[in-house]
């Protein structure tokens, strides 16, 4: 079995799959709050995004802690496994047009795009820069 850090080409075909991603808030006097995500990814700038309605558990322990979060975005294919795991500060910010056409285009087949966009649950972002970036191809 072997184990190996990704190349850049590698991370950024990985992060480009609509994976689902899982962000983890700190959560004082308790476990750290943890939730499925859609996420995207931009290299070019080296951050992440994820769309989070304002009145979710998650924004509210954003915003009452530090700013930092965690994601990790795995798969598994038979006995080959991959990773990425991101620690980094995020702003709460409105959420854009462009992230929610993107996350629409990345993750939901065409004939249910209009219906999402017509009603999205999200109507916020977590805008991420990383602090630290770690990877893996396990096989």
């Amino acid at each position: 079995m072997g184990f190996r850090a990704m190349d850049d080409d590698e991370v950024a075909e990985f992060l480009a799959q609509p994976l689902v991603a899982v962000l983890a808030v700190d959560d004082p006097g308790w476990s750290p709050h943890v939730t499925p995500v859609w996420f995207r990814h931009l290299p070019d700038d080296n951050r992440f995004q994820v769309m989070t309605p304002a009145k979710s558990k998650k924004t509210r322990l954003h915003r009452t802690g530090t700013g930092e979060l965690s994601l990790s975005i795995q798969s598994a294919d038979g006995p080959t496994a991959k990773y990425v795991n991101m620690q980094g500060v995020a702003r709460f910010l409105p959420l854009s047009a462009d992230l929610l056409n993107a996350m629409v285009e990345k993750y939901l087949p065409e004939e249910h795009r209009a219906a999402y966009l017509a009603n999205p649950p999200e109507d916020s972002m977590f805008d991420i820069t990383p602090r630290r970036i770690t990877t893996a191809v396990i096989d």
